[in-house]
């Protein structure tokens, strides 16, 4: 199953695709956040272009678990994707996905003005993959 994970903020909005039965996840292109309808357009486009089947969206529940300040936001807007796109949206907790993501980031580039530009995609990635971890030991490794 193609999945889409989205890591959603207030200026940029991290995308990337995967494949469940692999659980190779690739990060793709970011979204200028300008408005929330052509925000939704992108990620419509990308569910087309891969084929996606579930999408993912990264909950930024704070480091003991409780729902974190921007919460509130990634709820409405997972329900206006749900509205969109037509398709499940399943929120993931993305405790600790920023800094994977400036980690594995600083690997690629060591420059943060240039690895910035990519953060928020490399962020849904790991995403991705941990909702494909999370997948894998559901059903018991198979």
């Amino acid at each position: 199953m193609k999945v889409l994970a989205v890591d959603y903020g207030s200026r940029r909005v991290g995308l990337a695709v995967g494949d469940s039965q692999t659980g190779v996840a690739t990060p793709l292109p970011l979204i200028a956040a300008s408005d929330r309808r052509r925000v939704l357009d992108a990620i419509a486009a990308r569910i087309a272009e891969f084929e996606v089947e579930r999408v993912v969206l990264g909950y930024p529940r704070s480091l003991d678990g409780s729902a974190g300040p921007a919460c509130a936001a990634v709820e409405r807007f997972a329900a206006a994707l749900r509205r969109s796109c037509g398709l499940s949206v399943e929120l993931v907790d993305e405790a600790l996905t920023s800094f994977e993501a400036e980690e594995m980031g600083k690997e690629v580039q060591p420059n943060f003005r240039k690895r910035k530009a990519f953060l928020d995609s490399v962020a849904a990635q790991v995403i991705l993959r941990e909702y494909f971890s999370q997948m894998h030991s559901a059903d018991g490794g198979r």
